[in-house]
């Protein structure tokens, strides 16, 4: 059958030339902004459908709701086998629709998690595409899903894959790349659909009074760091950078957890003081008055001591006195008045996007821009009390389109991928660092037309710094493509290499598939996610008792060292405990980390005192481990024990509901002297009831298979003697 609209396609041979190779191969497609992409997607897709279902992942709920609108629109399938799949619809949902539908569009949340649940039924699928494909390094998403849908053919597609060939072959690897369908704007099919991009750099000066709050602010920067450097954390308080704290905070608190050294808790203060401060400069020198006014406001409510250190500083209070001046008087950052006077030049029927940093500036740029005679509106993510939804989203976009507003001013979820046609202008209120969200900011304009690319830079400040790192991370992302397509990126021997890591990866697969099965609290979802990547079998529900349950009488209760001291602190432990020990037979308690007496609010006495009532008043095991990943080995041995050597079944104890009435049968009789599960379901097989089993005689039950002679007598006994 043949799915694709033809009359809905425009022809363009690159496009076909694409979706012909990435049919055969798994394919990586590198394409500018505005060119397709997802209409390759849904040609390609249309080859593959005969085949299976197909799935859609982006990263975003309005990206996956256009990608849907697309799908209706260029291929032939009847709308309501057209399925999205975000966090709007709940797991129980879910599991029906994977079954039922055709083709999906989903968040890679969601996918991760009923991967982890075994929800999906993998064997079904033909084909799954992975938009905005650069995302798929380190942790994210896509790289879990695309480990557990190994072997499915997949498309991979992005406008700015990364600045290095290391980046690149990484997204190629998590991704089980294969070939490569690599696009830039000079290629000569690609050429005649590329309109051009002006782009212009605007600067700005800082008004004396801005210059001087800010003075102030680096001062107080200053002080903190030289604390940092004379307590031998830093070597150096010049050209300190935001990132360069944050890896030093990261060091610091790794230090925490095996030395009990003062200087490291007060680096840790001297730190975080100084992350608040560089945030303020940050600010004021890149935003305005309204948002590091508001910023300061708010360390007054902050509680923490990094909030408190920083506001007794003398000269950040005198920045504060500034800023506060400024606005009363309404004098906001000069950027402000330079964007107003730039669109205030826009023809009647032209558009622009504003980008911005901070959902803050959203609110001020907006309300400056409809002041001077503008309609202009948000566009942000759905977080925080002044989100928007995902209905809001869509609503905002087609009233954009409709020309309701000719100005969307846009934090950075307008970055990636939506479809916002027709833009004359695109407006930089900050410089970026990155230069992937630069390349996908610019890519709004020049689609149909001749498009303004207008950056905003404050002079002398963190502006100019943000630019430069742009302009030499784009240079050296188009070295890097156009030396791929030089090199043939997909040659032979690459395609081997990649070949190879692919089937290695299916034999693994072939090698772990294990019967065994753990449930775990859906709360627990890391270590959720490292089960599930050893291809163990796992179910997550909400439990009532314990976090992780690998057999019908062994349950696990995880602390982190931490957090084993808090709940003792609190006498959350005992109250677990009690819990544990009258649901199951044998609970165990699992303290992952070292730092269990590094607490400062209680005695190491103490904490050993909790360690022997838990071992000997309570008889639970306890079990330590160094870390997450030491856990998941460790949680798979119990599981295996129970399991495969003591031929247990995994079962619920304790819940406090959602179970089936068959569920609750198996558990009382489950509960029996020896009786597992397993013989506790040919129990009621046998007898047809409770009762008749509580009735049954020893050589009745004796007909049952597992149970002999000793355990026939321990049940006619614990059923028949009196309760004292």
């Amino acid at each position: 059958m043949e799915y694709l609209k033809q009359d809905e396609i425009e022809s363009r041979t690159y496009q076909e030339v694409i979706a012909v190779s990435a049919v055969q191969k798994n394919t990586l497609v590198v394409l500018p902004t505005g060119l397709g992409k997802t209409v390759i997607a849904a040609m390609t897709a249309s080859k593959k459908l005969e085949e299976g279902k197909i799935m859609f992942l982006a990263p975003t709920k309005p990206l996956v709701q256009q990608h849907k609108r697309s799908f209706n629109k260029f291929l032939e399938v009847d709308e309501e086998e057209l399925q999205i799949m975000t966090g709007d619809t709940s797991p129980r949902q879910r599991e029906k629709l994977w079954k039922t539908k055709k083709i999906f569009f989903a968040t890679p949340q969601v996918v991760e998690n009923d991967l982890i649940s075994q929800k999906i039924p993998k064997e079904d699928f033909s084909f799954v595409i992975f938009d905005e494909a650069h995302r798929a390094t380190g942790d994210y998403s896509y790289v879990f899903i695309s480990n557990k849908l190994s072997g499915l053919h997949r498309m991979a597609l992005t406008a700015s894959p990364g600045g290095s060939k290391e980046k690149i072959e990484e997204v190629a690897e998590n991704l089980e790349i294969n070939n490569f369908e690599i696009r830039t704007e000079e290629d000569p099919d690609v050429k005649p659909y590329i309109e051009e991009k002006n782009v212009q750099w605007k600067k700005v000066k800082l008004s004396s009074q801005f210059e001087k709050a800010k003075q102030h602010l680096d001062k107080a920067y200053r002080k903190q760091l030289k604390k940092l450097k004379s307590q031998g954390h830093l070597n150096k308080t010049s050209n300190i950078h935001k990132t360069e704290l944050l890896k030093l905070r990261n060091q610091l608190s790794a230090r925490v957890s095996t030395e009990d050294d003062p200087k490291i808790y007060s680096g840790l203060s001297h730190v975080a003081a100084a992350l608040k401060i560089s945030q303020a400069i940050e600010l004021l020198e890149t935003q305005g008055t309204t948002q590091a006014y508001e910023y300061l406001e708010g360390l007054e409510t902050d509680e923490s001591k990094a909030a408190k250190k920083a506001l007794n500083d003398q000269d950040v209070q005198k920045a504060k006195s500034i800023v506060t001046y400024l606005k009363k008087r309404h004098r906001e950052h000069p950027k402000l008045d330079k964007l107003v006077e730039i669109l205030g030049n826009m023809e009647s029927d032209e558009k622009a996007i504003v980008f911005t940093e901070y959902r803050a500036s959203t609110n001020k740029i907006v309300e400056e821009l409809n002041d001077s005679g503008q309609d202009a509106v948000k566009f942000v993510g759905q977080q925080g009390d002044d989100g928007m939804s995902q209905t809001e989203q869509i609503e905002t976009l087609a009233e954009f389109d409709q020309d309701k507003y000719n100005v969307l001013v846009s934090t950075s979820i307008g970055e990636e991928g939506l479809d916002i046609p027709a833009v004359d202008y695109v407006l930089f209120y900050e410089p970026i660092p990155s230069g992937i969200r630069d390349i996908q900011r610019m890519g709004r304009t020049g689609r149909q037309e001749e498009g303004e690319v207008i950056v905003l830079m404050a002079e002398n400040t963190r502006d100019e710094a943000s630019y430069w790192s742009a302009y030499h991370k784009k240079r050296r992302m188009n070295e890097t493509l156009q030396q791929l397509k030089n090199e043939d990126f997909a040659k032979p021997d690459n395609q081997k290499t990649l070949e190879s890591n692919f089937n290695k990866k299916q034999e693994k697969e072939k090698e772990q598939e294990n019967n065994i099965k753990i449930i775990v609290d859906d709360r627990e979802n890391s270590i959720a996610k490292e089960i599930s990547k050893k291809d163990i079998g796992l179910d997550k529900k909400r439990l009532d008792v314990a976090d992780f349950i690998v057999s019908d009488r062994t349950a696990v209760e995880r602390k982190k060292a931490e957090d084993f001291v808090d709940s003792l602190l609190d006498q959350r432990l005992f109250e677990q405990l009690n819990e544990l020990e009258k649901n199951y037979e044998n609970p165990l308690i699992l303290i992952e980390g070292k730092n269990l007496f590094s607490h400062r609010d209680i005695h190491p006495n103490a904490v050993r005192g909790a360690l022997s009532t838990i071992a000997i008043d309570y008889g639970i095991t306890i079990t330590w481990t160094k870390g997450k990943d030491e856990t998941v080995e460790q949680l798979i041995s119990f599981a295996k024990r129970e399991q495969e050597e003591k031929e247990r079944e995994v079962q619920i104890r304790g819940s406090k509901g959602g179970t089936t009435l068959k569920d609750e049968q198996e558990f009382i009789v489950a509960g029996l002297p020896g009786i597992n599960t397993k013989i506790a379901k040919r129990l009621l097989q046998e007898f047809g009831s409770i009762r008749k089993i509580f009735t049954a005689s020893k050589q009745e039950l004796k007909q049952v298979k597992g149970i002999g002679e000793k355990k026939a007598e321990k049940i006619i006994d614990i059923l028949q003697k009196q309760y004292s």
